[in-house]
Formats: structure tokens, C-alpha cells, sequence
């Protein structure tokens, strides 16, 4: 663990722990990650820490978050809160492992830095955490970035409000410094004010986006009598003045008004600066204050008074003496929206005599400019967070200034999620993809410390205020190489709880359990175990719906032995109905109305694979396409002379179709569900159609009808006992759609008659969609190479696995697949899809 330089170069092949493992099956996004704004990869780091890999542990914790060193000594820890073992004795240490790794490495790695590489620039009003975060990202994607920011220097509220003795002033430079010398193409100007040395004119003119992150630096008024006498000071100017070096003069007895961090800042600083005594008095109870739980625990350790339920109603100065006019309020909490509810308790107005009283009650954002162009209403830039967008469509915006007083690490998330939008704003994109928060992990090996369920948590040291509390050192340490590998070991990684039969956080906290049970205890220990070694339910149960996960392969010896599997090659090739040709036995379908991304990413997977795409909409120029006409999805207009074929949508109702080709060797085809199977298959082999697309969802044509219900196997089964009544078998290619999820379920599609399989939502989820009841939903969280690769990815896997069950089975083409090489392991999957149950004829 000695500090050493090193430099991560993005651009060399990745080793194996740094790639992004978010698609491995035994991922899940831990609680700590989840609540993070920015998505920080918690679990990773404090594996590595664990194992000494601290380079890649800096990795792990920048990627996401550029004020890491700064987050590692102020962050409000959304991610402690969220922590499970907070449940047992005590959330992880997570921030104070961030500065584990910060103290050491961060001035010492340095990543490549990353040229200008496109012709549009973009200006951002405010040098603070959202400004800075934005200006990072939009710079990675290789644009020339201008910073505007009103004061000698960067940081925003992070360098003017956050005192020294918790936020050293070198450390939030740290941050800066590695911001700008990773990202040249950033070019700072100080002391420039929006609206007196540049106005937004003049930004759009020199900018093709402008991003207004003007921050929330002025404190807001309390809004009663007697607040502008010269005894009453602003928190927000105060904690300017302190970390300015001004040290404001405080003495005698001081009262903060509010219940906020920055009233602890506030409160914290006059105590370091000679006052008395100082109180706070908050309109909250103790529960709803809004303060970080640490901070009200390091204000009452400086001797600090905290009075809850309480409302100023007036400040009244007579001489030198000072009182503020209070009453007594009762409730104090938040409703379930998160506001403020309360009631004055009738009779209680009571004097606080005092000598000064700093309110900090909120911040708000202060621009002439803005203001009069109507672009703020209530102390705040008017803007939309789904989008981040103002009125103006060239100009964004973002941080405490436009949402509201907020964290560094929500800020950093606004500045992240800015620059998504501006990044689809400058490449023409009119609708993205909404922004997700991105998640990746690095596949770190669970902590092996014998002693991990005992550990009991680890605080930092508070160092106190000090010899010279003016001086405002630092008030807490940081751990130590032993301290930080014991916290590390305290982690139940949540994100690995699947990755064993023997593995997952319940079994985890039953050893904690089962480790802090007293021996005696006998029957305690015979619950725990017994729950440890409960085997999973019987799946097939009689209610269980027919399914392609109760039908298996039959290997080769069981079968007809006609290839070595493991030797000879198989084919996957697919011709539909001798007019369309494919590499694999696969189309895609339901991303008509998907995000421009996402079909472009879908697009790029489809002709990678030589697969093809059944939509009203084509899927680029070079994927084969299967045009659908009618349904409830909005597929109407006339049939493309551009598609491969035409689908004409009956549903559950047969009724007569006109259809022509609109093109030499264009292919039709009906897509049927199964009431109007017996009707429709005559009715298509007498009329000539060349394609019966099998709708086993019922649905087909409609957005993600596969998440509406169980499919309906029978569809296969009933089409091939009419065609062989018909003795027509080889007349009409069927194509099956519903609950495809994998090469596997492909096969079996394959086996019962199929041609080919239609892949609907796993498509979607391989894209990175989210199921939200019964529909799809897309992040922005994903490039569209990286979509395209996702999708060809999956189709590539499903290819493996449905040549893997042929050659198996003794096949050397994937449709030389037979019922014959099926056998069912449930009454209701044999009797839907005409297989024998294992063990019979």
C-alpha cells in the first residue's frame, strides 16, 4: 500500500478486473449503488481495498465521481444509508474508505489526457460541482468547453461554503487539477460574471449550448420583522467570509436559525471563532432535521445546543442586546411528499436573548440577467429536470441554482445527467433515451477475512477542534492500511448475492447470526441451520403454466447417433420460404417506437448477425425486413416495395386479406393467434401466402405483449397437426413468436416446427430496457456501439446455444431438429405441445 505514481491508460487492453461485468449473471447493483446519485461501483472498491489493489480501487471510485477526494471528506453517504448491514451493527464505512484510497492516490495517478476532437463548443455559467462535472464529460466526448464562473476561483459552493476544518482547501484542488489536466479542452475564465462581463447573448453566439449552473449562492430571507438589523448575519456571506480568511467576529451567545448541513457549518464555524455558545434552533424535530446524522452528532460533541420545534417570529433590538421573539411548534415532520408539517402551539411565544443570530435557512440563485429575461421564478432557474432543458432550446441547466439546494454528489449527478442532454441536443437527437444513471461493476472476489461477521464497524478518529480551533484543522482522521482492511471485510456484497447455489446476502446475514448466537443456544442454532439448508420449492407444481423450460434434449445416444457433436460443424443458415435469406435462425421485433439509440444500436446487431426484423418500420437498409401491416401497434399503411415481406395481422379473428406483393419477389404472410389457427392456415395455403407468423402471446403487434401473460405452446402443436392433415407440411414456413428468451428456447421452437424464432423483450433487456409493469422502458446509460454490441452479443450466444442442442442431438443443421428429439418433464408442457413425458413412449 506505499503511494507511488502510476498512470491508468484507458486506451491499452483493459485487464480482465477493470471490465465492465454488468452483463455477467451474478450481477445485481448493490443497495450502496443504487443510492448513489452517480452510480459509484461501492462494492468493487472495497473488494479491492481488501486485496491491496488500490490503483484499481482509484479506478473503480473516479469513474463516475471527478470530486472523489472531495466526496471522500463531505458527502452526505446516500450509500451508508442504503448499506444492509446497517440492519445488523452498522452500515459500512464506504466514505471513509473513499478517502482510504483518495489520501493516497489521489495526487499520484494520473489518467491520459483527452484532445478536442469536435468542432462544437459548449459555455457553462459556474465553476461548482454540476458546472465541473458537465464541462468533464462533455470534454471525454471531445468538445472544447468554456467555464464562466463569477469568483477568483473554482468550485462553487463547495470552495465558498464548505469549511476548511471538514474540506481542506488542497484537497477540493486535488479534484480540480485532475479534472482539468484529463480534460485540456476545458478553458477556464475567472472572474467573470454572467450579465456584466458576458451576457447570454453573447454565450449563444460564441457556443453552439449554453448550461446555466449558476449554483444557489446567496442565503434566502427568513421573512419576518427585524432581520435586516446589523445584528442579524446570512449564513451563506458568513461561511464566504470564514473560508475567504476574513473570520468574521463572533462572540457572546449565537444562534443559528435552521436544521440543514449549512446550519451545522454555520453553527460549527462561530464555535471555532470565539463564540461562547452557540444554539441552533430548527423548526424540525430531531428526526426531520435535515442535517447528515454525523454532522448533528459532531455539533453536539462541540458543545453545541440543539433546539427542535421551534419558530422565530421576530428580531427586536434594544441597545446592545439582542432578542429573538420565538414560539413553540409541535409535529416537525415530513409528509409523505417531503414537506415541512407543522402547527404552532397556542400561547407559547417566548424571548431568546442572544447576541448575534445567523439564519440559514435555504439558498437561492441570484442573476440580474436571468431575471429580467423571466428565466427565473422564486430564486431559481426555470427548468425542466427530465430534460435539464429552459425554454430556450440552446440553453440548459443544472445544480442547487435551477433544482434546489442539494449535495455535491446529487449536483454531480445534475451535471452528468446536463451533459447527456446536451450531448443529444448537439447531435440532433430531438428525443433521447431518458437518463439513467449508469452502472458497471468490475467481477471483485468476495473479501476472505475468517473474522468478517465480527468485525464491528470502524469510525473515524474526531480529532476535536484543535490547539487553535481558528485555524480550522482538520476534525476527523482517516483510517489507517489495518483499520481500512477490516472495514472492507465488513461487506456483504450485496452485488454477488446470486452468485452461488450457497451464496446470497440472506445466508450472509444468517452467519452473522448464527456467529453472534451464544452456544448455548441450541434451538436457535437448529432454525438457523435449518433455514441455511432449505431446499429451493418444487417448480412443478399443478398451477405451472406449459413452458419451454419443461421440455429437454435428448442427447445423440438416446436419439439416433449421427455426428460427433464436439467435431463436426452446424449449419445455421435460414431461408424463409426460399426468398429470404439469413445467417440464424432469428428475427427481432418491437422497437418500432423505440428511442432513435436503440434502433440504431438494435440495427448495427441485426447486420452484424445476418438476422432479420419484423416491424412496421424498417431496421436500417441492410437488415432484412418483414413488414407488419395492421394490429394494435399502429402497423397500417401500404406494403414497401423495400420489404422482404409483408405480414398482414389477423390476431385471435380470421377474416379475408387483399394482399398483393409490392415488389418482384416480395414474400407475404398472415400473423395469427391461436382462435383463428384452424381458419387462417387453409385459407393462407389456398391463397398462396408463403409465411404464417404463430402469435403464441397474442398480441403480436401491439408494444411487449410477451410481458402480458404465460405463451400459448399450443400454437405450435395445433399449425402442425392441421398441416399435416393437409398433408402440407412443406406448403408455408411458420415463424414462432412468444417468450423467446434464449438459443435454447430457440431450438425447442425449432424442434416443434419452426423456421425461425422472434426474440421480443429479451431483445429489450439485452438493450438495457427496464421492465415497468407491462412495458419497456430505455436509459441513456449505454452508447449506441456498445447497444450494437449488446444485441450482437445476444443474437451470436442464442446462435452457440441453438447449434449446441442440434449437434447434441446428432444434427449438423439446426433445422434437422425434431420433436423426436424432445421429451417433457411435465404433464401440462407434454399435453400442449405433443411431447412425451421422459420415461415414456
Amino acid at each position: 500500500m506505499d503511494e507511488h505514481t502510476t498512470t491508468l491508460d484507458p486506451r491499452d487492453e483493459v485487464p480482465l478486473e477493470l471490465r465492465d461485468d454488468t452483463g455477467d449473471l451474478h450481477y445485481v447493483p448493490a443497495a450502496c449503488q443504487r443510492a448513489c446519485p452517480v452510480g459509484t461501483d461501492a462494492p468493487s472498491y472495497i473488494g479491492l481495498i481488501w486485496e491491496g489493489r488500490l490503483e484499481e480501487a482509484f479506478e473503480a471510485i473516479t469513474a463516475t465521481n471527478p470530486f472523489s477526494s472531495s466526496c471522500a471528506r463531505i458527502c452526505a453517504a446516500p450509500c451508508e444509508t442504503a448499506c444492509r448491514r446497517a440492519e445488523s451493527d452498522g452500515p459500512i464505512g464506504i466514505r471513509n474508505l473513499k478517502r482510504f484510497v483518495m489520501d493516497r492516490l489521489g495526487t499520484t495517478v494520473h489518467l491520459p489526457p483527452v484532445e478536442v476532437s469536435r468542432g462544437q463548443t459548449i459555455g457553462i455559467v459556474g465553476g461548482g460541482p454540476a458546472g465541473l462535472t458537465a464541462a468533464q464529460d462533455l470534454a471525454l466526448a471531445g468538445h472544447e468547453v468554456h467555464l464562466y464562473e463569477i469568483s477568483e476561483q473554482l468550485g462553487g459552493m463547495i470552495a465558498w461554503g464548505i469549511p476548511h476544518y471538514c474540506l481542506p482547501p488542497q484537497v477540493l484542488k486535488e479534484d480540480i487539477d485532475r479534472i482539468l489536466e484529463r480534460c485540456p479542452g476545458i478553458e477556464v475564465h475567472l472572474n467573470c460574471a454572467l450579465g456584466d462581463q458576458v451576457t447570454l447573448d453573447q454565450l449563444k453566439e460564441r457556443h453552439h449550448a449554453v448550461l446555466l449552473a449558476i449554483g444557489a449562492t446567496w442565503g434566502k430571507n427568513m421573512g419576518i420583522p427585524g432581520e435586516d438589523s446589523t445584528t442579524v448575519m446570512d449564513g451563506v456571506g458568513f461561511l464566504h467570509q470564514a473560508n475567504a480568511g476574513a473570520k468574521p467576529e463572533v462572540s457572546g451567545k449565537v444562534v443559528v436559525i435552521g436544521g440543514g448541513d449549512v446550519a451545522i457549518d454555520v453553527a460549527r464555524t462561530a464555535v471555532r471563532l470565539g463564540a461562547a455558545e452557540v444554539h441552533m434552533s430548527t423548526l424540525e424535530n430531531r428526526d426531520s432535521m435535515p442535517a447528515h446524522d454525523r454532522e448533528i452528532e459532531l455539533a453536539l460533541e462541540e458543545g453545541i445546543d440543539i433546539h427542535n420545534d421551534r419558530l422565530p417570529t421576530a428580531v427586536d433590538r434594544h441597545g446592545d442586546s439582542v432578542v429573538m421573539r420565538c414560539v413553540k411548534t409541535t409535529g416537525g415532520g415530513l409528509d409523505a411528499e417531503g414537506r415541512l408539517q407543522f402547527e404552532i402551539v397556542e400561547g407559547s411565544e417566548y424571548n431568546v436573548p442572544c447576541d448575534i443570530i445567523i439564519a440559514a435557512v435555504g439558498q437561492k440563485a441570484e442573476c440580474d440577467e436571468l431575471e429580467a429575461r423571466g428565466m427565473v421564478d422564486r430564486g431559481r432557474v426555470v427548468a425542466d429536470f427530465e430534460t435539464m432543458r429552459t425554454d430556450d432550446p440552446q440553453v440548459f441547466a443544472a445544480g442547487d441554482g435551477a433544482f434546489g439546494g442539494s449535495t455535491i454528489v446529487t449536483a454531480m449527478h445534475h451535471g452528468h445527467k446536463a451533459a447527456y442532454y446536451i450531448k443529444a441536443y448537439l447531435e440532433g437527437r430531438q428525443d433521447p433515451i431518458p437518463y439513467r444513471t449508469p452502472y458497471r461493476t468490475r467481477r471483485i472476489a468476495v473479501a476472505q477475512d475468517i473474522e468478517w461477521s465480527k468485525i464491528a464497524p470502524n469510525k473515524q478518529q474526531y480529532l476535536g477542534l484543535g490547539d487553535d480551533p481558528a485555524a480550522f484543522e482538520a476534525c476527523e482522521a482517516g483510517y489507517d492500511p489495518e483499520t481500512a482492511l477490516a472495514e472492507a471485510a465488513r461487506c456483504f456484497r450485496c452485488d454477488a448475492e446470486t452468485g452461488s447455489a450457497d451464496y446470497s446476502v440472506r445466508n450472509r446475514e444468517d452467519i452473522v447470526a448464527m456467529s453472534r448466537t451464544s452456544p448455548d443456544d441450541a434451538e436457535k442454532h437448529r432454525v438457523l441451520l435449518q433455514r441455511r439448508l432449505e431446499p429451493r420449492p418444487i417448480l412443478l407444481d399443478p398451477e405451472r403454466p406449459a413452458s419451454f423450460d419443461d421440455l429437454v434434449f435428448l442427447p445423440a445416444n438416446l436419439s439416433r447417433l449421427v455426428i460427433d457433436p464436439y467435431r463436426e460443424a452446424c449449419s445455421t443458415e435460414t431461408i424463409l420460404a426460399g426468398g429470404i435469406r439469413m445467417d440464424q435462425p432469428f428475427l427481432a421485433t418491437g422497437f418500432d417506437d423505440a428511442p432513435g439509440e436503440i434502433r440504431e444500436g438494435l440495427a448495427g446487431g441485426l447486420e452484424a448477425t445476418g438476422c432479420g426484423y419484423v416491424g412496421a418500420r424498417p431496421m436500417g437498409d441492410k437488415v432484412p425486413w418483414l413488414q407488419v401491416i395492421g394490429g394494435g401497434g399502429g402497423g397500417g399503411g401500404e406494403p414497401d416495395p423495400a420489404a422482404a415481406a409483408v405480414i398482414h395481422v389477423l390476431g385471435d379473428r380470421f377474416r379475408k386479406i387483399e394482399a398483393k406483393p409490392a415488389a418482384d419477389g416480395q414474400l407475404l404472410g398472415l400473423a395469427v393467434s391461436l382462435p383463428a389457427l384452424a381458419e387462417t392456415i387453409p385459407y393462407a395455403l389456398d391463397e398462396g401466402f408463403d409465411l404464417l407468423l404463430l402469435d403464441a402471446s397474442g398480441g403480436f403487434g401491439t408494444p411487449w405483449p410477451e410481458l402480458s401473460g404465460t405463451p400459448e405452446l399450443m400454437i405450435l402443436r395445433d399449425a402442425i397437426r392441421i398441416l399435416r392433415d393437409l398433408n402440407r407440411e412443406e406448403d408455408i414456413d411458420l415463424l414462432y413468436f412468444g417468450g423467446v428468451r434464449s438459443g435454447t428456447d430457440a431450438a425447442k421452437a425449432l424442434s416443434l416446427g419452426s423456421m425461425a424464432a422472434i426474440v421480443g423483450v429479451a431483445m429489450g433487456l439485452a438493450l438495457g430496457g427496464i421492465i415497468d409493469g407491462g412495458s419497456l422502458g430505455f436509459g441513456g446509460d449505454r452508447t449506441p456501439e456498445e447497444l450494437s454490441l449488446a444485441a450482437e452479443n445476444l443474437l451470436k450466444s442464442m446462435a452457440d446455444e441453438t447449434s449446441i442442442m442440434a449437434r447434441c442431438t446428432g444434427k449438423t443443421n439446426v433445422h434437422n431438429l425434431e420433436p423426436e428429439d424432445l421429451k417433457s418433464i411435465s404433464l401440462v408442457t407434454s399435453e400442449s405441445v405433443a411431447i412425451p413425458l421422459v420415461g415414456r413412449n
